[in-house]
């Protein structure tokens, strides 16, 4: 089906003025962005902050570790049950319920082991299911100039929640000695902040209604459609960007019709597995860079990072809010740059750059394995920056751009699925490298040298297979990854 005619548009905007001109499409966001930082503040508070500290250092604690990953596994595969067939209301209603219910139980039931279990596959769930629905609703409803920047709040919140329960948990045992004692448990102080959230989350999407234009032409609310495109993107520019908008969706479902209706001969005369392969590659390319974006959130890349930093900085506690912050400073960047600078060129580059820079670690955790002995000079100090370096890297041009890719490479009626699938992997890759570093069965310099091979395979693969998508509408995103329907 051939392209729409290019409708002649006005200049390039500010960033802050984009933002205000599609401000509602930000505000669809809100609730699910509540969500984000929620969930990021319980995955701190499951790996960054260690609950070693809390129970004993055994396999329930292990067990507590995990928890909040398999709740977000099992929030994805929920989410596919009707996502795309009912209102975005459902799957952020029900995530703000999960994080009430989270935080009901660290309230009441602060040192039991089993409350903190439920409660991390609570918010894990809550997760689960506003992430695939975020991903499908916000690209459906975001124009092509700011779907990058839209659909990036997911890492931006995520990382700021986990910002957020760093560095408020510094600042209790700083400013409140043990010997002084507390008034208030810091896990019910943390169960307060989850229940608040989630109250919030819940108003947030009472208050904000407007749909996917996408799911209400599949529902065949014409007069709906039209009234949502003119709230999504401002009165004052509604008849030109309406019209093309509104034939952008229908020539999306068209494709999709037409295909199931007639079949498509130029692949009728190809082998089935040739067919096959068609539409697994654009998945298999994208599950990958989402998977190496997972390991510099994963727990042997945090406890390295621990090791070094705390001779390095010569920190008294934990400095994990420093990786933290780079990797919300990392997500902040790449969010203002994936739709100016594109997709596939700040990828590649990132890749490069981070592989070098994390074989660098890998030689000097070598070197320090070999010599049996940790160095307390400078050089600690250095490869503790270097893995700064390599966090605000990854965040920036790797976490963003493949957040983005996942929104673009799949087609309509396909999108829930794969979008669950992607992220039931990245929750598998989670567990197996926490098992792995349970059972001490990887060494630094063994991970940090697989990064580095990894880093270089995917940044070939992105320059050498990964279409730009910057600035094109979701049926030419399509085209690109040549996956209609």
């Amino acid at each position: 089906m051939p392209l729409l005619p290019t409708i002649e548009e006005e200049g390039k905007l500010p960033w802050l003025r984009l933002m205000w001109r599609y401000r509602l499409q930000f505000q669809s966001m809100a609730a699910a962005s509540i969500v984000f930082v929620a969930s990021g503040m319980r995955l701190a508070w499951s790996i960054f902050d260690t609950p070693a500290g809390k129970f004993l250092n055994n396999n329930n604690t292990h067990n507590l570790m995990m928890s909040w990953f398999i709740g977000a596994a099992l929030g994805a595969l929920l989410a596919v049950l009707f996502v795309q067939k009912v209102t975005k209301n459902v799957a952020y209603t029900s995530s703000a319920a999960l994080l009430l219910i989270a935080g009901v139980l660290s309230i009441s039931l602060p040192r039991q082991f089993n409350a903190a279990c439920y409660s991390s596959v609570s918010v894990g769930a809550a997760y689960g299911l506003t992430h695939v629905q975020a991903m499908v609703t916000g690209a459906e409803v975001a124009h092509k100039s700011i779907r990058g920047m839209l659909l990036s709040c997911e890492r931006i919140f995520l990382w700021l929640g986990v910002c957020v329960q760093l560095l408020y948990t510094r600042l209790w045992y700083a400013l409140e000695p043990l010997e002084r004692g507390h008034a208030i448990h810091i896990d019910q102080l943390h169960g307060i902040w989850l229940a608040v959230l989630g109250v919030v989350a819940f108003i947030l999407a009472l208050a904000h209604r407007l749909e996917s234009p996408l799911l209400l032409l599949r529902q065949d609310r014409e007069l709906t459609v039209n009234e949502t495109l003119k709230q999504l993107n401002g009165s004052a520019h509604a008849p030109n960007e309406v019209l093309r908008l509104r034939e952008d969706c229908r020539q999306f479902y068209a494709a999709r019709d037409l295909a199931n209706a007639f079949g498509r001969p130029e692949l009728d005369m190809e082998p089935r597995y040739r067919h096959w392969a068609r539409r697994f590659l654009p998945f298999g390319k994208i599950l990958l860079l989402r998977c190496f974006a997972t390991l510099a959130l994963s727990l042997p890349y945090n406890r390295a990072f621990l090791v070094v930093s705390w001779h390095g900085f010569e920190c008294d506690m934990n400095c994990l809010y420093m990786l933290a912050f780079c990797g919300l400073l990392g997500s902040c960047v790449g969010a203002l740059l994936v739709d100016w600078q594109g997709r596939r060129k700040i990828c590649w580059l990132s890749l490069f750059t981070a592989g070098i820079i994390i074989f660098m670690v890998g030689g000097v955790f070598e070197h320090m394995e070999a010599a049996k002995k940790i160095y307390y000079d400078i050089n600690l100090q250095a490869i503790a920056l270097l893995m700064l370096l390599f966090e605000l890297i990854i965040a920036l041009g790797v976490a963003v751009p493949a957040l983005v890719y996942t929104a673009e490479a799949f087609s309509v009626t396909a999108k829930a699925r794969c979008f669950a699938m992607i992220l039931v992997c990245e929750q598998l890759l989670q567990l197996a490298l926490l098992a792995a570093s349970f059972q001490h069965r990887i060494t630094d310099s063994a991970l940090f040298f697989t990064f580095g091979a990894l880093s270089f395979g995917l940044g070939v693969l992105v320059f050498m297979c990964m279409p730009e998508t910057r600035q094109v509408t979701l049926y030419e995103c399509l085209l690109k990854f040549k996956t209609v329907p």
